[in-house]
């Protein structure tokens, strides 16, 4: 805030600057660590020095994280030789560093095994929040005791226009989608309880103004949806706004950039001014590609002190903004070590592949990127049932393409040349640490799961120009596909349901044909579909998994499985596993985008394609001919 502003007045006014990160999934560094190169799309280290200048500009500034910070880049993944334990790991050393006044917990901190993660808090320094996740009576869950509060009271002293000093208080909680108890069921099934987000938001709120803050600050580790608020609903940022009492919400989780003109104006969302239903509110991206920050003005009334007025902005950390900011230097020396030891481990050669791998036509096709996935995870799970009851049974595998452009850029893809594979390849064929899930199912549910799969995708019409197959804002990873079945995916149709998993189009059918070893599947037929923990926890709302029954097989990364197989293999693709295909239209094209990088593929993709132009964020747009698939 000017300080003309904060003269405007006779009665006293302050200002308070709220600095933001979410989703900062460990990019302490601006390092491709499975490309092994430099990048410029954003760091803690390009954020630490913006934070510096904005404190330096404002007197009293709070700096806070929203969640997913300690899983993500290699650097912190004690696997990859980076991360070590406690005040060792060097996300927690960072955080520290750069004196952050409390950090909310994100779904994805409870991927880390809770003796990490539990040694990991211990050494942060700031108040630790999350205020609808507890701990249970179960004695295993004692581990979890005690790391976490629900709520803080920071006292601040605060300079008025005239120069008066007043302490104020600024109570602050943190809330997480209460699905994290399934989807990281592996490691908290049973010692955590969650509680629904707008619940606990309103019982932080009554009880901090018990406690007599000046001021209310939300940390919501969920995404902003107009049509949330059901109890249990994932992204409830809209409604947490509303709740009176509540003065600013940082929101966070779906890795998206608020405020922004990519979310529409509605009657309670502002997304220029950056306001939901009037609350200043920031959703700072992903990875540290961009730092939120609220400027808020406030006055002293007789009632105590109001926000009477505030600025809501991003600041934007990546190159192709203009000339990011530089790394902050004593970000750099503090993760070093990690970040070289990380380089070694990452360079080790696991195997090698006879030929390329690349995930830029996944969208549109059957991929290498995903067949080898799948192909690891059937392998591995056919030893797991050796010799047991459920060895006999059909074994379907899913898989998403987890690199594949999107809001992640025209860079995120994989893209493997034959011949020699290190470790840092299986890392970016599999960016997640998520772990082997197996569901004992039928028929009837894998036809729905393959329905939700494909809920990606545009319907499209006959003679209709410039008609998207999907948007490339589509978070790809939701695109399930089944190895093991062959089916068609028939686009002419709507999609049967949503992006949250609710039934929209009762009637409509996209999947057809579906076969398995050439006939047809019954309702009734069972299957062992292979998939991760966190789809088979619930994450992206597939409706077949609540009906199916879990089936127990040693803890297993899948990225442990894929480089194995990999090693096995060479690389050499079972072309006899079958999968999905696009259904013919005829008179239809439908655009597409995707990395620049699948000039080098054309050829070997078989496909009925078209290139147009380069677009919009490095971009490259195609045309495909769905008549000739």
């Amino acid at each position: 805030m000017s300080h003309l502003r904060l003269k405007g007045s006779d009665r006293a006014r302050v200002a308070l600057r709220i600095l933001a990160t979410s989703d900062v999934h460990a990019a302490m560094l601006d390092y491709d660590y499975p490309k092994d190169c430099a990048t410029t799309i954003g760091s803690l280290a390009r954020a630490a020095s913006v934070i510096e200048a904005a404190r330096d500009q404002s007197p009293t500034t709070l700096l806070f994280d929203n969640g997913d910070f300690l899983e993500g880049a290699a650097i912190a993944d004690p696997h990859e030789g980076g991360a070590g334990r406690g005040a060792d790991h060097p996300v927690v050393m960072a955080m520290n560093a750069l004196n952050y006044d409390a950090i909310g917990l994100g779904n994805h901190e409870f991927n880390m095994r809770a003796e990490n993660l539990q040694a990991a808090l211990r050494a942060l320094e700031p108040p630790l929040l999350c205020a609808n996740l507890h701990v249970s009576r179960d004695r295993d869950a004692l581990v979890y005791e005690d790391l976490w509060q629900p709520n803080a009271v920071l006292a601040r002293s605060f300079e008025d226009q005239n120069g008066k000093m007043h302490e104020l208080k600024v109570g602050v909680f943190s809330v997480l989608p209460p699905q994290v108890v399934s989807w990281d069921a592996l490691r908290i099934a049973g010692r955590l309880v969650a509680e629904d987000m707008l619940v606990a938001a309103r019982r932080q709120v009554a009880e901090l103004q018990r406690n007599g803050v000046d001021l209310i600050v939300a940390l919501a580790h969920s995404g902003i949806n107009t049509d949330s608020g059901a109890l249990g609903s994932e992204n409830v940022a809209v409604p947490l706004a509303e709740i009176e009492g509540v003065d600013a919400v940082v929101a966070g989780h779906v890795h998206r950039v608020f405020p922004s003109p990519s979310f529409g104006v509605t009657d309670v969302v502002d997304p220029v001014s950056g306001k939901i239903h009037g609350k200043p509110t920031v959703m700072p991206g992903m990875c540290a590609n961009h730092l939120g920050q609220i400027d808020l003005l406030l006055e002293q009334g007789e009632k105590g002190w109001r926000v009477v007025e505030s600025k809501t902005k991003v600041h934007d950390l990546r190159g192709s903004s203009g000339s990011p900011p530089i790394e902050a230097p004593f970000i750099i020396s503090t993760v070093k070590g990690a970040h070289q030891k990380t380089l070694r481990y990452m360079r080790r050669r696991i195997g090698e592949v006879v030929g390329p791998v690349a995930s830029y036509f996944s969208m549109v096709k059957d991929d290498c990127a995903s067949r080898l996935v799948a192909e690891a995870k059937l392998a591995f799970t056919r030893r797991a049932l050796a010799g047991g009851a459920l060895e006999g049974m059909p074994l379907i595998a899913s898989v998403a393409p987890l690199k594949c452009g999107g809001r992640a850029g025209a860079s995120h893809y994989v893209d493997v040349a034959a011949g020699a594979v290190t470790a840092r390849v299986i890392a970016d064929m599999q960016p997640f640490s998520n772990h082997i899930s197996v569901i004992q199912t039928c028929g009837r549910d894998v036809v729905e799961w393959l329905e939700k799969g494909c809920a990606v995708y545009n319907q499209l019409s006959v003679g209709e120009a410039g008609q998207f197959l999907y948007d490339r804002e589509t978070p790809t990873y939701n695109r399930e596909a089944i190895y093991g079945l062959s089916y068609s995916v028939d686009l002419s149709q709507p999609a049967r349901y949503a992006m949250d998993g609710s039934l929209i189009n009762p009637q409509a059918r996209r999947i057809g044909n579906i076969c398995w070893k050439g006939v047809q599947i019954a309702p009734e037929q069972e299957f062992l579909l292979v998939t991760n923990d966190y789809r088979g926890g619930g994450g992206g709302n597939f409706p077949a998994v609540e009906h199916g029954r879990v089936v127990e097989v040693e803890p297993t990364r899948v990225r442990d499985v894929l480089a194995r197989h990999i090693a096995q293999t060479s690389g050499r693709r079972d072309t006899t596993l079958e999968t999905w295909c696009l259904h013919p239209m005829s008179g239809v094209k439908a655009l597409f985008d995707t990395g620049p990088g699948a000039l080098a593929y054309i050829d070997r993709a078989g496909l009925p394609i078209r290139v147009l132009e380069d677009v919009e964020g490095g971009f490259m747009r195609f045309e495909l001919d769905m008549a000739h698939l």
